[in-house]
């Protein structure tokens, strides 16, 4: 499994706008510079009052789908 590490920041408004619309997948840039698209819901456990903020570590499989999101 591979991984990349992300920097997320994120108001709260503006994560609520993508969840609740048929907005279906964020897109990020990796320390790396790639451009990585995974699914708006695996932030849920991650919002907080001020939106989501952090460090994370995004794992994929050998045919590049989305496995994890963990908060580094």
């Amino acid at each position: 499994m591979d991984a990349l590490i992300i920097d997320i920041s994120m108001p709260r408004e503006q994560y609520l706008t993508l969840y609740t619309t048929y907005i279906k997948n964020v897109r990020c840039v990796a320390r790396t510079g790639q451009s990585v698209l995974f699914p708006v819901s695996v932030l849920k456990p991650y919002v907080t009052r001020e939106g989501i903020h952090g460090t994370f570590c995004l794992r994929f499989d050998s045919n590049n789908k989305f496995r994890s999101l963990q908060r580094m």
